[in-house]
């Protein structure tokens, strides 16, 4: 008998450690959960499946010959196209998973952070979350009432009047689009010589064809279930959610918290990403090291330390909070 649920998610080496703080994170906060865990691949070391499986029994799927082809035949004519692009295409594999009721597709820079049962129950037949350009386009109502000028935004992956668009870090998928004639339809759009070549060069991929393969067809949620840090303003502003609301933290963009990166430069960079970086973290120790007990020993020493020597110290910079 086929299991109704599955989570979906993509990797390569090179994301194995994210993916499983993301398969680490959503059985802690999902002790529920019983479907089959599918992770689409493009190589991945057996080392790195053997530690994915660990945490639960994982199927690992490549993807079709159909999709190589496409992207090899793409790259012919378009040969400065981002050089991973075989891998950031990975996620429409997700619509060949026809035997299951519903997939919730994670992305595996991601980490959950409470129960995502209501996603699975759901059954309207695709949710996902806004993406940048969306809420760009919900933000310019808002300064449409203030004295700051509107956000100067490009045509959505190319397209005019497309306002609704959404990030394909999360995506819920009932099985009304879980078939070949879905899949099939957003491979074809590989081919699409001109779509690329006006939109693709920006970087976007299969975000950009699971957007245009399924315009009007999805239903937006808000920034609970794709928390970004990379826009946490426009969701923190437009939905009014931090990061205590969220489901599932996504770390779109080029910062990932398990690469070690220069404090300093962080903190002129991007500071606000420095916290969401140490929840990552925290739930990697607990992943990797709360078994262990000579860690254990070291984090309660250190926080006895802590508490006995700096506890009852008060900053001496201490001011009112003001806006």
């Amino acid at each position: 008998m086929n299991r109704p649920y599955c989570l979906a998610t993509v990797t390569c080496d090179n994301f194995a450690t994210g993916t499983e703080i993301l398969l680490y994170s959503f059985l802690k906060y999902n002790a529920w959960f019983n479907g089959d865990i599918v992770i689409f691949i493009d190589k991945l070391s057996s080392s790195n499946q053997t530690k994915l499986s660990a945490h639960y029994p994982v199927k690992f799927i490549k993807r079709t010959n159909q999709v190589e082809q496409a992207i090899t035949r793409l790259r012919a004519h378009l040969p400065q196209l981002r050089s991973d692009l075989h891998l950031r295409l990975l996620s429409i594999e997700t619509l060949r998973l026809a035997q299951y009721e519903k997939v919730v597709f994670l992305d595996s820079d991601g980490m959950c952070c409470k129960d995502m049962h209501d996603v699975f129950l759901n059954t309207t037949e695709f949710v996902a979350a806004r993406d940048g350009f969306a809420y760009e386009h919900e933000a310019n109502k808002l300064l449409e009432k203030s004295d700051y000028p509107l956000l100067q935004i490009p045509n959505s992956y190319g397209q005019s009047n497309f306002t609704n668009t959404f990030n394909s870090g999360f995506m819920a998928i009932n099985n009304t689009y879980l078939n070949k004639i879905h899949y099939e339809g957003v491979v074809k759009l590989i081919d699409d010589i001109a779509l690329w070549r006006d939109f693709g060069l920006k970087g976007f991929t299969d975000q950009m064809l699971l957007n245009i393969y399924f315009k009007d067809k999805v239903t937006l949620v808000d920034g609970r279930y794709n928390f970004m840090p990379f826009i946490e303003q426009y969701i923190h502003t437009l939905d009014k959610v931090t990061v205590l609301d969220a489901k599932f933290i996504h770390f779109a963009g080029l910062i990932k918290p398990w690469f070690n990166y220069n404090e300093q430069e962080i903190l002129e960079l991007a500071p606000h990403y420095l916290k969401y970086i140490q929840l990552w973290r925290d739930i990697w120790k607990e992943c990797t090291l709360a078994d262990d007990p000579q860690f254990a020993a070291r984090s309660i020493t250190q926080q006895y330390h802590w508490t006995e020597q700096h506890g009852a110290s008060k900053p001496v910079s201490i001011h009112k909070l003001s806006v």
